[in-house]
């Protein structure tokens, strides 16, 4: 099983031609979108070629599950014709059970108290725009970046991850060079993730 993870795309067309270029997506199980699509927020600069119909366009030809971030409204859903966006989603890859979110909660909550009571062995969040993997108390956190502002010194980026039995892979793309630029892998033995 293959997977794309893009986050903060925040309405720039160029991000999304990046992708294409670097990706077969067809290839991909599932491409997930962890929100911030198509508006700059306020917060941001302007991306390069920030052209939120023209991405509109772009998106809608694929088959993407949305999580909801703080800069998309509803009427994003309307003209993307998504029927929900939620704001977190437990999905289930093989044995491997990962939470996603937006990343805006964390700004407010602690990471370790927020993932105290919730039985996964990965949060994916974007909102921040700085790629990471991180563990707190054997449980991962990772974040593929912002394919259109990065910040804290990471490139523009998406991540994919491949699992196959009880492998699970992240790879980070660098969306300027095409090159993976960080990258972790774990397994999981008698249902303990163990990083590799």
């Amino acid at each position: 099983m293959k997977f794309l993870f893009v986050s903060d795309t925040h309405g720039s067309a160029k991000a999304w031609e990046d992708i294409e270029k670097l990706f077969k997506l067809d290839e991909f199980d599932d491409i997930f979108h962890l929100g911030d699509v198509l508006y700059h927020g306020p917060r941001n600069k302007l991306p390069d070629a920030y052209d939120p119909k023209t991405l509109i366009d772009m998106l809608k030809k694929y088959d993407i599950k949305y999580i909801r971030g703080n800069c998309d409204a509803d009427v994003d859903l309307k003209v993307l014709e998504v029927q929900e966006m939620p704001k977190m989603v437990m999905e289930y890859f093989g044995d491997f059970s990962l939470l996603l979110i937006h990343g805006e909660m964390l700004e407010e909550n602690d990471v370790k108290d927020f993932l105290k009571d919730k039985n996964v062995h990965f949060l994916i969040h974007g909102h921040t725009h700085i790629s990471k993997i991180e563990e707190i108390d054997g449980k991962y956190i990772l974040n593929p970046g912002s394919t259109s502002l990065p910040k804290g010194d990471t490139p523009r980026s998406v991540m994919v991850i491949e699992v196959q039995d009880n492998t699970f892979r992240a790879q980070f793309y660098n969306l300027d060079n095409g090159q993976v630029y960080m990258e972790g892998k774990w397994t999981l033995k008698d249902s303990k993730l163990l990083k590799e």
